[in-house]
């Protein structure tokens, strides 16, 4: 794997170089300001237009001190926001997101929380529209079995009208290390109001610790991953699982290093998702025999420890989010596409310092107008996470970077070229050049002059004793393209 190590320091990053239209691809719908809630969980928009989500934190502080229990909230795409609910601890605390149901209403589960003591593992819940609230269930927790506890997102919703989640802990196996249980698969029947266990993971070497919400998946069957727990010494990473309604379970693969978004099933009937590794993470693909190929290694430039599901827009490109890297702030992470071959681009990279916030921690989602939509975890105005929008339609002003010839010799030199989606404008285009340091030589940055699309640079190789593929990345204010070069002995 190629590995840029803390891409802060080999760039030359060069803040002040907007492109024209890039000011238009981003903007803030909302900043978190604490009463209204603290660090969003994502969003969903129904069919009117409204955007509505909940926040792990913020609201009552007297309640859950000091970070608040949570909140759920509406906003209107222009940013008009309302806090439907907050959370006092009896009725929940860190809410996970929200799903809409076949009824119309909201559905979604905190992680813990929901015992009119304050206490609890954790809730069900219902709410509408217009903000009416009710708790569905409570999970007592791990330490009593044979419950679940901890819900690790929201519920789905499956054909059979039955809602379906994992809970990060409890169940009906654990040990003298894991006393409070694996974790379970639940469904919750609107009907009868009753949650059933229906399957509960074991030291078994099929995997523990559910992390992520379940999808529909081939013949109906619901798919989840958990973070952890392969292989005959339940050390390996985490796995890919199938279950039907009657808790019929199956493993489908063994995943690399630590899946913690779940997956998403693609287009192309592939399940894609991505994970957090020893260094900086990947972008995954898996068939349905569990086969797995590695789409993307994240070096820092990319992003890094990914942790959000992936979103397949309707161009067929997947979006996803990076709480770290990028190419502003390494600890600001970054908004990326990437293709079912592993092209990527940086659409945009937060930074600590800057408006928008940062930490990018949910999955995107497109919304009606086809731009994309998502929040931040930390930052922004008011300090707590923010909402955003991103219109990926707008063409970012680095349209590529290239090189030729693409494999070469150690001693050889071969040439670079960046293409603008437009011609630079007056005074020239700043473009930032980075690559691997060790065995390529690049200069940090060139000026492409105004009117002109393209400039070339040279690549200059240093003698090396094995074959290495380096990537080159071409970026202007926080947006990105990148290539690779070959460099043999």
């Amino acid at each position: 794997m190629i590995r840029i190590t803390r891409t802060v320091g080999l760039f030359l990053l060069v803040l002040t170089t907007l492109a024209t239209g890039a000011s238009a691809q981003f903007s803030l719908l909302h900043s978190f300001s604490g009463p209204d809630g603290s660090s969003p969980t994502g969003l969903i928009q129904t069919a009117d237009g409204s955007f509505y989500g909940a926040a792990a934190n913020g609201g009552d502080v007297t309640a859950c001190n000091p970070d608040g229990c949570g909140t759920i909230f509406k906003s209107d795409p222009a940013g008009h926001f309302s806090v439907l609910h907050t959370f006092h601890a009896a009725d929940g605390i860190f809410p996970t997101g929200l799903v809409r149901g076949t009824d119309g209403n909201f559905y979604g589960t905190t992680m813990a929380g929901g015992a009119p003591s304050g206490g609890g593992a954790g809730v069900i819940f219902r709410i509408d529209p217009a903000g009416n609230f009710k708790i569905l269930s409570t999970f007592t927790g791990g330490f009593a079995c044979c419950d679940g506890g901890g819900p690790t997102g929201p519920p789905f919703q499956a054909s059979d009208g039955n809602f379906y989640g994992t809970t990060g802990a409890g169940g009906a196996s654990r040990n003298i290390h894991h006393q409070g249980g694996f974790g379970t698969v639940y469904q919750y029947n609107p009907v009868r109001g009753v949650v059933s266990i229906i399957h509960s993971f074991a030291f078994d070497g099929d995997g523990f610790y559910p992390n992520s919400p379940l999808i529909s998946g081939p013949g109906g069957l619901l798919y989840g991953t958990t973070s952890q727990g392969s292989g005959p010494f339940r050390d390996g990473p985490g796995t890919a699982f199938k279950i039907d309604a009657t808790g019929n379970f199956s493993v489908v693969g063994v995943l690399a290093g630590q899946p913690l978004s779940g997956l998403t099933l693609a287009s192309d009937g592939f399940f894609y998702a991505t994970a957090q590794g020893t260094i900086g993470g990947y972008v995954l693909r898996m068939d349905a025999a569990g086969a797995l190929t590695f789409v993307n290694n994240f070096d820092g430039a990319d992003g890094w420890k990914p942790r959000s599901r992936l979103l397949q827009a309707s161009d067929g490109f997947f979006y996803g989010t990076a709480p770290q890297g990028g190419l502003l702030d390494f600890q600001g992470g970054d908004m990326f596409r990437i293709s079912p071959t592993g092209a990527l681009s940086i659409l945009h990279s937060f930074s600590t310092t800057g408006p928008e916030g940062f930490s990018p921690n949910t999955q995107l989602i497109q919304g009606l107008d086809g731009a994309l939509y998502g929040t931040t975890g930390i930052g922004g105005p008011n300090r707590h996470g923010t909402v955003f929008r991103f219109d990926q339609s707008i063409p970012a002003s680095i349209a590529s970077v290239s090189v030729s010839p693409v494999t070469i010799h150690s001693g050889q030199r071969s040439t670079g070229t960046v293409k603008l989606s437009k011609p630079a404008p007056p005074g020239g285009m700043v473009v930032n050049l980075g690559a691997q340091q060790g065995q390529i030589v690049i200069p940090t940055k060139i000026t492409i002059p105004a009117g002109a699309t393209k400039r070339t640079f040279v690549i200059k190789t240093l003698s090396i004793f094995a074959a290495s593929t380096v990537r080159i990345y071409a970026h202007a204010a926080g947006q990105g393209v990148r290539t690779t070069i070959t460099v043999l002995p």
